[in-house]
């Protein structure tokens, strides 16, 4: 907002934003703190309880768009497929009437596309957050027979989800994001702690983004590379794993965050100043030709 509007003061700003909240009034709790240097100042917020029906989220996103909102936080998008009175609940209730699990969806799908669809058609900016749980497949073991495996995280919302997004981040314990899915190209093979400074960047990205086609390259708001052939050890580990982690999938991703724990003890290598630990990464990730 800070961005999009630096003529308003910051009070007119932070009227600007809006946190549908279904986590029990945490969403109003962050006020008066700081983030990346920032003191959080007094946004709006839509407090839904159960149930958490698709209509419901439908209302609050209504309600925010007409009072002039233009960055929207739902926080949490989960309530409304896993939540009292949710999608899964309205599903297992007709199944439950007509004895009929599969036709059920056939009542729910829409209610779910249309809560999808007006996230993303709406004018305003949506940030969206999903519970996680632990994701397993099912496959034949050493002794040829089905055992569950764990794969990874999974979003707690209708599969695909992720998808729609221009930008999904994972966030890990210690709160570094990496993207999954990724429009925009800035965040590609990276591990970082979102900052405000992330903020200006997508909107950097979305104030050149072209309405008539495809976005316009987006070298303008990547980091410049540097003017001299010489690198520091830092931007060395960082064109390392930029190239390394360029084609992995999520969960060739969690393996690699994982490595950078035990190597530098955070999986965001850019936050590593400590010189050894930056060589350990850069001779575990790099030649990998």
């Amino acid at each position: 907002m800070k961005a999009a509007h630096p003529e308003l003061p910051s009070g007119d700003l932070w009227e600007k934003i809006c946190v549908i909240d279904t986590e029990n009034a945490s969403g109003s709790l962050y006020v008066g703190t700081q983030a990346g240097g920032i003191r959080v100042g007094e946004y709006l917020t839509i407090g839904l309880e159960p149930p958490f029906s698709a209509a419901r989220y439908l209302e609050a996103i209504d309600l925010a768009e007409q009072n002039g909102v233009e960055f929207l936080i739902i926080d949490s998008l989960s309530h409304a497929w896993s939540g009292e009175g949710g999608l899964l609940d309205v599903q297992a209730n007709i199944a439950k009437r007509t004895g009929n699990g599969y036709t059920a969806w056939r009542d729910v799908t829409p209610q779910h596309n249309r809560l999808v669809d007006r996230i993303l058609q709406c004018n305003m900016h949506i940030a969206a957050t999903l519970r996680t749980k632990t994701e397993y497949v099912i496959e034949d073991n050493a002794s040829g027979k089905k055992a569950p495996r764990k794969v990874g995280m999974a979003p707690v919302f209708r599969e695909g989800f992720e998808y729609e997004m221009s930008v999904f981040f994972e966030l890990a314990l210690d709160h570094s994001a990496s993207a999954t899915k990724d429009r925009t190209g800035l965040f590609d093979g990276r591990y970082f702690i979102i900052t405000p400074e992330i903020g200006t960047q997508i909107h950097q990205w979305l104030a050149g983004a072209s309405t008539d086609g495809p976005a316009p390259a987006i070298a303008k708001s990547a980091p410049a590379a540097p003017p001299v052939p010489l690198k520091t050890l830092a931007e060395q580990v960082d064109e390392v794993m930029l190239a390394y982690c360029k084609d992995l999938t999520r969960e060739e991703k969690e393996v690699v965050a994982a490595e950078l724990k035990q190597i530098a003890g955070t999986a965001n290598y850019r936050a590593v100043t400590d010189e050894a630990a930056l060589e350990r990464i850069l001779e575990r990730f790099g030649n990998n030709e």
